[in-house]
């Protein structure tokens, strides 16, 4: 009697496993299907590569032009100035190859997103000139995670963007101005 209880309990801890086995090789697939589909999903609105310069317009903010000298970003409108380099490479990195959450391409009225007086506007000039040219982008209303964006040029067709990526404009040149060091020299009184 006791075999037979023994061999009941190995047969329904073997189906277990085999059931357990069926049930993670299936999630484990549509993991993967999924995945997949949110990568065939990621929609490039920008590829420009390296960039030679840039520019940008933040509410409440003077325009501010970047240039790459030297392998150092600089502010035209003050080039005495030492930029923290992490705040314009941000800015490019974010940019220059931006991507979409979303496509639309039958829109409203370009004031309905914010876009007929956009609160940010960007211009990326790629550092190969002739083969890609340079790539102005407006951005409008946010839509709680995400800003309405479009390339300029393209009046029929309207982006959204997470708004981390905006959130790396909302620095005035001040912020980007490198710290000095806070070392004090001492000085021995003789």
């Amino acid at each position: 009697m006791k075999k037979k209880q023994i061999i009941g309990l190995a047969v329904a801890l073997a189906v277990l496993v085999v059931v357990y086995g069926a049930l993670s090789l299936s999630n484990r697939r549509v993991e993967e299907e999924e995945q997949a589909r949110e990568e065939s999903q990621v929609i490039q609105v920008a590829d420009l590569g390296e960039i030679a310069s840039f520019s940008f317009e933040a509410p409440a903010q003077e325009p501010l032009h970047f240039e790459k000298k030297d392998g150092v970003w600089i502010c035209t409108e003050d080039e005495e100035l030492e930029l923290e380099q992490t705040y314009p490479e941000g800015i490019v990195d974010t940019f220059a190859s931006l991507t979409a959450t979303r496509r639309m391409d039958e829109i409203d009225a370009l004031a309905d997103y914010g876009l007929e007086e956009p609160s940010y506007v960007i211009s990326l000039q790629p550092a190969d000139g002739k083969d890609k040219k340079e790539l102005t982008l407006l951005i409008g209303n946010s839509t709680g995670d995400e800003y309405y964006l479009q390339i300029e040029g393209q009046e029929d067709v309207v982006y959204t963007v997470a708004s981390s990526a905006v959130g790396n404009l909302d620095h005035s040149l001040a912020d980007m101005e490198k710290a000095e060091d806070d070392e004090e020299t001492e000085t021995i009184d003789e």
